[in-house]
């Protein structure tokens, strides 16, 4: 390692500033915990606006009713919980005046948590429409195979129907000549008629109509059976829907309980952020002469440099800013008068000429150069 790259390292690690070193995931942070009150709002709005639906007979209504109610609620929980932080921060423990405000704010957390977690399952669980959706298919394509069927079995019922007039027909004549042969009124041809006859009607019964009868029969089984493959193949399908959709659900409902979660620890993270870094800065402060000479210099400037005081006007007497200080409540000793009066000069915020000393700066200018001659950030 080069002595350049450890004396980079040596400064990046003694000179740890908690304001600069986490800074950015404090940006971050926030930034994340503003976009999660607005993935909360709007998986929240699921819920909202369906029960707001039933009561509001108007969509428009509904929709921006829930938006403002969600939008309300969010802000109070931010509000609240920023509240809460920043005094249990002071405190370090759950005290009298921090508990009201830790209930409440468990409590406004509970309920945007419920209704983003209800949201989330509501827009994303769609059970009952894949379960619809599967009726209706399964539905149209049975009225649709009972169609194309009805009109084969409508054919058959024709020819059985046809087959069976037939032979209720020989049936009749054989009856007759039956009677007649009885009563031995047939002749030879008559006789071979009921013979032929009887061939006849049950090579109709055996043959054409039992035929015709298992062609129903199968007609209506290959019927039943396409759609009870399709029933099966839809509902197959529908079951894996069914269980991709479950899943959807629960990544929701996990989605849902990290968006809290990033909103609680972005307003958390925020509020320790800036009261550790005013702990930091007030240490610094505390500890370093050369800012409490600074904040001293800075408040005696900006009290005898007004705003109605112009350039190259005349500096009071060194008992003169004594005085103004004292009427202002800040006590300063003539050695602290020389130092100040000496910095102005330095800084060119005050000329000399003689005994007179001149303001040749501007006065938000001179306070700036006061500032960055002290090397104030």
């Amino acid at each position: 390692m080069k002595f350049e790259e450890f004396t980079k390292l040596t400064k990046r690690i003694n000179n740890q500033n908690f304001n600069k070193s986490y800074k950015n995931i404090n940006n971050v942070l926030l930034f994340l915990s503003y976009f999660g009150h607005l993935a909360s709002i709007f998986l929240a709005y699921f819920m909202l606006s369906k029960i707001l639906n039933g009561a509001i007979d108007n969509p428009i209504a509904s929709g921006i009713t829930s938006i403002v109610i969600l939008t309300t609620v969010e802000l109070l929980k931010r509000d609240i919980f920023n509240k809460f932080s920043i005094l249990y921060l002071k405190v370090k423990s759950i005290t009298k005046d921090v508990a009201p405000l830790f209930i409440l704010s468990i409590l406004i957390i509970g309920i945007s948590f419920y209704s983003s977690i209800s949201g989330a399952n509501e827009y994303s669980s769609k059970s009952d429409k894949i379960e619809n959706d599967s009726k209706n298919i399964i539905n149209k394509y049975s009225d649709s195979i009972t169609n194309i069927y009805n009109i084969k079995l409508n054919k058959l019922d024709l020819k059985l129907n046809k087959y069976e007039i037939e032979r209720d027909s020989k049936k009749q004549e054989e009856t007759i000549l039956t009677r007649k042969l009885q009563e031995g009124e047939l002749t030879k041809s008559e006789k071979d008629r009921v013979k032929q006859i009887r061939i006849d009607i049950e090579k109709i019964e055996n043959v054409l109509i039992n035929i015709t009868k298992t062609e129903i029969n199968n007609t209506i089984l290959e019927r039943d059976s396409k759609i009870k493959v399709n029933s099966t193949d839809i509902n197959k399908d529908t079951s894996e829907k069914k269980n991709d959709n479950e899943s959807n659900s629960i990544a929701f409902i996990i989605f849902s309980t990290l968006i809290e979660l990033v909103i609680l620890a972005g307003v958390y993270f925020k509020d320790y952020y800036d009261f550790r870094s005013y702990k930091e800065m007030r240490s610094e402060i505390e500890n370093d002469p050369n800012y409490q000479k600074w904040i001293l210099y800075n408040q005696m400037l900006k009290i005898i440099y007004t705003e109605d005081t112009k350039i190259n006007q005349k500096l009071t007497s060194n008992k003169g800013i004594i005085e103004s200080c004292k009427l202002h409540d800040i006590i300063v000793l003539p050695k602290n008068v020389i130092e100040f009066i000496k910095s102005l000069t330095i800084t060119g915020i005050v000329k000399v000429s003689g005994s007179s000393r001149y303001f040749c700066k501007q006065r938000d200018l001179s306070i700036e150069e006061l500032k960055k001659y002290f090397k104030i950030e």
